[in-house]
């Protein structure tokens, strides 16, 4: 329980920061999100950015969370972090690739770390699951002797 509380401390500092640094976006970025752009109107406001990208991580943590039980082969439970590691990784080259090839690349270079440190949040969050083992759960009285 104590390594999970650690986890979910550090992915909200880290989305914390990638919140804040996604919101330094670069002149032409708050212009045309002004004017054109309008549904992302969002990475202007640091605190709202940062408070998507924590409830993003919330969610992977409690679907991870819930796949893990003792019962299950370590194969098993190593499927879904593999998923969602996967994801992550075509979600990454997919930014990189937008923000290298695409008018995104005119945004400073805060607001492109900002979201390669939102993937990697993604993946300390899918490595946390997948290196550690459910714990084995006693039921009250069961130490008896009988």
């Amino acid at each position: 329980m104590k390594n999970r509380l650690i986890t979910l401390l550090v992915l909200a500092i880290l989305s914390l920061l990638s919140g804040i640094l996604i919101s330094k976006m670069s002149f032409i970025g708050k212009v045309g999100i002004t004017l054109i752009y309008n549904e992302y109107i969002i990475f202007k406001s640091w605190w709202q950015t940062a408070l998507v990208m924590f409830i993003i991580q919330l969610i992977i943590f409690g679907i991870l969370s819930f796949s893990q039980h003792k019962k299950q082969s370590k194969f098993k439970r190593s499927i879904l972090p593999i998923l969602f590691i996967l994801i992550g990784v075509a979600g990454f080259y997919y930014t990189y690739y937008d923000f290298t090839e695409t008018s995104h690349r005119l945004m400073k270079k805060s607001f492109h770390f900002g979201f390669y440190l939102f993937w990697m949040t993604w993946f300390i969050n899918c490595f946390f699951f997948f290196s550690t083992k459910p714990k084995q759960i006693t039921p009250i009285g069961s130490n008896e002797i009988v």
